[in-house]
């Protein structure tokens, strides 16, 4: 299938963005999105840039739109036009949620396919998933409401990692021991309790799937010179390598795709995070369907990568054809 459009959002860097360049941040992960366009361009595809701020919500349009098969900024096109939305990266949403849900609203009412498909994106976008998952057989890390039971357990010493329940990046996470130190949430009810495991210090696995098909992997671990850090951020000293999973990683993974499939909510491009036990038996902290970062520079595996899923796009292109 050739000639389809495509469109990416992305979180656009706009300081750095000019006339023949569409600037994105994070670039530790975010230029992967390059390596998409650039294996969809090769096969006969248009892919045009968009950074979600500028949609027009009363209009249905975006204002700019960066066309990368000419590397320029383009007359916008109607978003009807659109053959595929890549719904990839958008910066600040988590502060402007019913927004969020709004652009989510016009992509659904249009004839494109989504990827991720909104209602999976509107499920996921909540960390409560996790407790669905835990009802379902899956093992997660444990993860409650904060209620009376959760504060009881916080009163004798134990340690949660307090996590909002839309969040990214790790931003206002923190982890406790304490009823003291629930002070500096403002209000509980945004918020999941979950369990704090020491098995985050042996790393977090994060496996990353096109469809229900195993791609690469890697695994972040928390700054080897703090021990009370939990957190595997590079911006905190974590560190990030190459990692190739064993067969019991990769079918926990695809059971947990299937659960998603078999609820109701298609997956298109995922990234799962696991840590693992010392018996080796894993457990899921995050099942990533919005801006899942995936690291294929980072493995060296970036033009490979973005021609898998620019192969993967097509094929799902022809399917919806059929």
């Amino acid at each position: 299938m050739k000639n389809k459009k495509i469109l990416f959002t992305l979180a656009e860097d706009e300081l750095k963005s000019n006339d023949s360049t569409f600037a994105v941040k994070y670039s530790v992960d975010e230029e992967d999105c390059f390596d998409f366009s650039t294996g969809l361009k090769n096969l006969d595809h248009s892919v045009y840039f968009v950074n979600w701020k500028d949609l027009d919500f009363n209009k249905r349009e975006f204002s700019r739109m960066f066309d990368d098969n000419t590397k320029s900024f383009i007359e916008p096109l109607s978003i009807d036009e659109m053959d595929l939305i890549f719904i990839y990266k958008q910066e600040d949403f988590l502060f402007d949620i019913p927004k969020f849900y709004s652009m989510l609203d016009i992509f659904d009412s249009t004839s494109a396919l989504k990827i991720n498909d909104t209602k999976t994106i509107k499920k996921n976008i909540s960390k409560e998933y996790l407790m669905d998952l835990t009802e379902a057989g899956i093992s997660s890390v444990p993860t409650y409401y904060i209620n009376d039971a959760v504060l009881k357990r916080i009163d004798k010493g134990e340690e949660f990692v307090i996590k909002p329940k839309i969040g990214e990046r790790g931003t206002s996470q923190k982890k406790i021991s304490s009823l003291d130190e629930l002070d500096s949430f403002d209000n509980l009810d945004d918020y999941l309790a979950q369990e704090f495991s020491p098995d985050i210090r042996n790393g977090e696995r994060s496996l990353v799937f096109l469809g229900k098909e195993y791609s690469h992997a890697v695994i972040k671990k928390p700054n080897p010179e703090d021990l009370n850090e939990y957190r595997c951020n590079e911006s905190l000293g974590g560190t990030v390598a190459v990692y190739d999973p064993p067969e019991k990683e990769l079918s926990f993974c695809n059971s947990i795709l299937n659960y998603w499939e078999s609820s109701g909510y298609p997956v298109h491009f995922s990234r799962i995070d696991l840590i693992v036990s010392d018996s080796g038996n894993p457990s899921v902290l995050e099942a990533e369907l919005l801006n899942p970062s995936i690291y294929a520079n980072y493995s060296g595996i970036g033009k490979e990568f973005g021609n898998k899923i620019a192969g993967y796009f097509n094929s799902q292109l022809e399917f919806v054809k059929k």
